[in-house]
């Protein structure tokens, strides 16, 4: 504006005298100058706006480009990553099945109908994988089932070609070396990832014809679908995935190899361009923006460079936020395993593991709320112990860590934990609530240079649970005791395995439950194993075992194996089970349970199914329906052990047992005690009252059994009517004969 009103002045002056030619060439040279200055403004704005733009097109395109060469990098790896997975899925499904003992005994006398029943039926399943096929050895030619056969045994799913170097492949692979290959092929026109393995049996105990060494090998195959690649694609953000037999040159594609190393097909998707489409969408904000005066694309430069600290601020709070609990503000195990990923040298850091005990109890009983409460005024009292050298994350729902690093540590993790004592001891008042907490306590120091972290948090994390085994209100050092006994239960973990491969170790001892008047009723089966190695173990030391090693099904079932031999046996024998919680959850549990019991004529009547407290707070409605299922399958039920746990009244109503157990600890000293034999009536009388049964356990002595008679007691159960024995002693002196003679009224 300013400089049109100049230029309008400027001609004003210079018009009267235009007809003098040297005034008129002089205004003409004054003129010029005017005429392209704003030329040259022009010129320098539109330079201006020009390098601008050309700038921020240089740096739009390079963006773009390493956005969609990133993406297209990463797409890649992902579907590599995926196709490594499917493989190795397919892989260790046959692993499973051909490193079997009894498919090898099934292959050895030629039982495919057993081998249909457990092996070709996953096939027509259709969950794990879509086609089995078997060939060599025992097998002709080869078998196979695929889930669009309908159960029907086929041949030729796969080319004898493949098959055939399927088999040489194998024959490379050692000997007891659970080993196995993996490919892709096709079978009628489907393509399948595809596990292969020879079947090997894993002991050399079972029985197999003489001069039985080749069992043939099996081929398993999870078949490529058009769902799967839907699900690929969304999960990964890819377009148009799909498998063709070669790539298009817009393409991106992934070889699937067959079992000749030669591609069988490939994965193709479309190169993904994410800078590109985001590039695309700004064109028209583009064009706005060079149309705009140069404060208009400053501006927009301003609120460029604005969105991009936009951007970094909430990449930085992104990044802060993977390695930070949101619950309490700590670093989470995340940061957690970052910081004992550095090495360090002895004597240079500890360990201090925190579990808080009974934490489930607080979200069962007053909120799930109440326990993030909770959670969050602990991670405040532990916060406040924070010194230099000192880290503290939580690592799960009620598991707070401390790293303490630096010099003197011995000292100062020992006044951390008594730091640690005194704050957590303090009442806490949550939502009305006051409680104490308790947490159990486990530390390691760190006394060799360069052990890796991941060791010291084991030792650290055993030794909490040693102070949770003692119910310790001190914190527990590792040792070479703690760690010993870690070593032990990795060597009873493998003798037991070896005892359920094998018959003979574990065996089944029962202890009578009779009325009070010596009336046998039942008797409670109790696992017992003798090992070769290890003498009489301890049923609390193996079952523990077992239950941590995830073989508490396959020992239950060996257990209830035996038990129902010995009711076929003895058709007056009635017996109590303590069935284990994992075993209970088993959706086929029930049914299968019946199954047997018809098989051998057993009635389910002459069964009760014991479960202990511990299991009722868990997870209060799952085994509520398991237990109606029992019991309306014909089963009896207990809860044992009552008075042990947390159970209520409303536990009772809920579960609807029928016996109620109560345990040794309510029975033994009660003569002494009037408050303890108080106690004790109102036990009987609740359980009377909501129509249950109660056994008296831990019946020692004489005066046990009067007492517990006095009191109301139904049954009784301990060693004065007897231990624990074998079955023919519990034949001979309960199942026939007179009553003994210390029961006789």
């Amino acid at each position: 504006m300013r400089m049109n009103s100049g230029r309008r002045a400027e001609d004003t002056v210079q018009i009267p005298s235009a007809a003098d030619r040297t005034g008129t060439r002089r205004s003409l040279r004054l003129r010029l100058p005017n005429d392209h200055l704003p030329g040259g403004i022009a010129a320098v704005m539109a330079g201006t706006i020009i390098l601008f733009v050309l700038t921020l097109a240089f740096a739009l395109l390079w963006t773009t480009r390493t956005l969609d060469s990133q993406a297209a990098d990463q797409s890649m790896v992902q579907m590599r990553n995926e196709q490594d997975d499917m493989l190795a899925r397919a892989r260790m499904i046959t692993l499973d099945y051909t490193k079997w003992d009894a498919a090898v005994s099934a292959l050895a006398v030629r039982d495919f109908d057993w081998i249909y029943d457990n092996i070709g039926s996953t096939a027509t399943i259709g969950r794990a994988v879509q086609l089995v096929v078997l060939s060599g050895g025992p097998v002709r030619g080869d078998i196979g089932w695929t889930d669009a056969g309908g159960g029907r045994e086929t041949t030729g799913l796969l080319s004898q070609g493949i098959l055939d170097a399927v088999g040489r492949r194998l024959a490379d692979v050692p000997d007891d070396s659970y080993g196995g290959i993996d490919f892709f092929g096709w079978s009628d026109g489907s393509l399948y990832a595809l596990g292969a393995s020879r079947f090997e049996p894993v002991d050399n105990v079972i029985s197999l014809p003489d001069g039985a060494t080749d069992f043939g090998f099996l081929v398993m195959g999870i078949r490529l679908t058009d769902d799967m690649l839907d699900d690929t694609a969304r999960s990964f953000l890819l377009k148009d995935l799909r498998i063709v037999r070669s790539v298009a040159p817009w393409q991106m594609g992934l070889p699937l190899r067959g079992q000749d190393g030669e591609p069988v097909a490939y994965l193709a998707w479309d190169r993904p361009f994410p800078g590109g489409d985001a590039l695309h969408q700004l064109m028209p904000v583009l064009g706005v923006v060079m149309a705009l005066t140069v404060c208009l694309a400053v501006l927009g430069l301003l609120l460029v460079r604005r969105s991009a600290q936009h951007l970094l601020e909430a990449k930085r709070r992104a990044s802060v936020a993977a390695l930070t609990d949101a619950l309490t503000g700590l670093p989470n195990r995340a940061a957690f395993n970052e910081m004992i990923a550095r090495p360090s040298c002895a004597g240079g850091r500890s360990i201090v593991f925190l579990d808080i005990n009974g934490f489930k109890r607080i979200n069962d009983s007053i909120g799930h709320a109440a326990g993030d409460q909770v959670i969050a005024c602990i991670a405040r009292r532990l916060s406040r112990l924070g010194a230099p050298g000192t880290f503290l994350a939580r690592i799960s729902g009620d598991e707070f860590v401390f790293v303490v690093t630096g010099p003197d540590i011995e000292h100062r993790t020992s006044r951390l934990l008594s730091a640690i004592e005194s704050r957590l001891s303090e009442p806490f008042s949550i939502l009305g609530h006051r409680m104490l907490l308790q947490a159990a306590v486990g530390y390691a120091v760190q006394e060799v240079d360069d052990l890796p972290g991941d060791d010291l948090v084991r030792h650290a994390d055993l030794a909490m649970y040693e102070a949770k085994r003692q119910n310790s209100r001190v914190a527990v050092a590792f040792s070479s005791m703690i760690g010993q006994a870690s070593i032990d239960a990795t060597r009873i973990e493998q003798g037991l395995r070896s005892a359920l491969a094998t018959r003979g170790e574990l065996s089944v001892a029962y202890q009578p439950i009779t009325g009070t008047d010596g009336r046998f009723v039942r008797a409670e089966a109790l696992a017992r194993w003798s090992s070769p190695e290890f003498g009489i173990v301890s049923p609390s030391r193996f079952i523990a075992v077992a239950e941590q090693a995830g073989l508490m099904i396959e020992l239950g079932r060996r257990l209830l194996t035996l038990i129902r031999d010995d009711l076929v046996a003895h058709p007056d024998l009635r017996v109590s089970v303590n069935i284990s919680p994992l075993q209970l959850v088993v959706p086929d549990f029930v049914p299968d349970l019946l199954h047997d019991l018809s098989i051998r004529g057993i009635g389910p009547d002459r069964i009760q199914v014991e479960l202990t407290e511990s299991v009722l707070v868990k997870d209060t409605q799952l085994v509520a329906d398991h237990l109606r299922k029992l019991r309306t399958a014909g089963f009896s039920t207990a809860l044992d052990d009552f008075g042990t746990g947390y159970s209520s009244v409303g536990y009772l109503e809920q579960m609807s047992f029928d016996t109620l157990k109560i345990d040794r600890a309510f029975v033994q000293g009660v003569r002494d005690s009037g408050r303890r034999r108080a106690v004790l009536r109102a036990m009987i009388d609740m359980a009377h009252g909501l129509g249950l049964s109660v056994v008296g356990e831990g019946v020692e002595t004489d005066e046990d059994l009067v007492l517990l008679r006095e009191l109301g007691c139904d049954l009784v159960q301990g060693y004065h009517l007897g231990p624990p024995m074998h079955i023919d002693a519990l034949g001979a002196r309960w199942l026939s004969g007179p009553v003994p003679a210390q029961l006789a009224v």
